[in-house]
């Protein structure tokens, strides 16, 4: 692949104001998807499905020196049944054994927080396929919607049964390209100052969300994969190399220097989705990031 039609996905051009335009599409897409719900046959409930009595557990990607953004974390999330596993340090991997391991390319390109985070994440894909469990993933700077075991468990009861992923949240300074409908095509832009000026009211939204199929999008602060999806995403995405991603029919490509970006080259042949309106966020704060600008 050439690099000639690199376009940068953070454009300026303005598509859509975010709020009222994401509360109307979820609400069309939402009657769309009930009528294609009753027009099919009822899905079978994935066999490691959250029971409706249970909480989902979140897995947070944080690491030990990172403490006061878990303290954070827990503060703002408070109603989470959280899990922590231990988050690998970049710095500390041997590149010429994950080499030999085939788990990247020797010359990979990513920083080592960008090698430690991806590491973490495939970890967790691992546990996922080997446990033949669905697990949802947070990295610590993702607020969570007060609404979202509720919300999550009635989006993942409603999937079809070899679904392979879902996000819960993406960065809301890139565009987020998806199906509004299966096979129709729509890019949407956000206004990150206007989330940034609204947690609180996030946090506390209690309503309708629906799940879209999912062509590319950027950030990976909350999401859950099924086991089917964990073995499908480390047979594309790994071993991790510098490859050039391209988003088909949109004339975009990117360079693969994270583990979100690695995830875009596998979304659209995966049953992929994302949350719409979100039940998790980022504030996204660049100069406090632990992998974009880190060393």
């Amino acid at each position: 692949m050439q690099a000639k039609d690199f376009r940068i996905a953070h454009r300026h051009t303005r598509f859509c104001s975010t709020s009222q335009v994401i509360k109307n599409l979820a609400l069309c897409c939402c009657l769309l998807f009930r009528i294609e719900i009753f027009r099919c046959p009822v899905w079978p409930r994935h066999k490691t499905m959250i029971d409706a009595d249970r909480n989902v557990p979140v897995h947070i990607i944080n690491l030990d020196r990172d403490a006061e953004r878990l303290k954070t974390f827990m503060h703002r999330n408070d109603f989470l049944q959280v899990v922590r596993p231990d988050a690998v340090e970049g710095r500390n991997l041997d590149r010429d054994e994950l080499a030999r391991t085939g788990m990247i390319h020797r010359d990979l390109r990513y920083t080592n927080p960008a090698l430690g985070n991806a590491h973490s994440h495939i970890g967790l894909w691992t546990k996922a396929a080997d446990e033949d469990v669905c697990v949802t993933i947070a990295e610590d700077d993702a607020i969570f919607s007060r609404d979202f075991h509720a919300g999550a468990r009635a989006i993942l009861d409603a999937l079809p049964s070899d679904w392979d992923v879902v996000l819960w949240g993406v960065n809301f300074d890139a565009f987020l390209w998806l199906e509004v409908v299966e096979g129709v095509r729509c890019k949407l832009q956000f206004e990150q100052d206007d989330l940034r000026a609204r947690v609180a009211e996030f946090r506390d939204r209690a309503g309708l969300n629906v799940p879209l199929r999912l062509r590319h999008s950027f950030g990976v602060m909350a999401y859950t994969v099924s086991p089917l999806g964990a073995r499908n995403l480390m047979k594309i995405c790994v071993p991790l190399s510098n490859q050039l991603i391209e988003f088909p029919g949109y004339e975009v490509v990117i360079e693969n220097n994270t583990i979100d970006a690695a995830m875009n080259a596998a979304y659209p042949s995966l049953k992929a989705f994302v949350c719409i309106p979100p039940l998790a966020i980022s504030e996204n704060r660049h100069e406090s990031s632990t992998i974009q600008g880190a060393k």
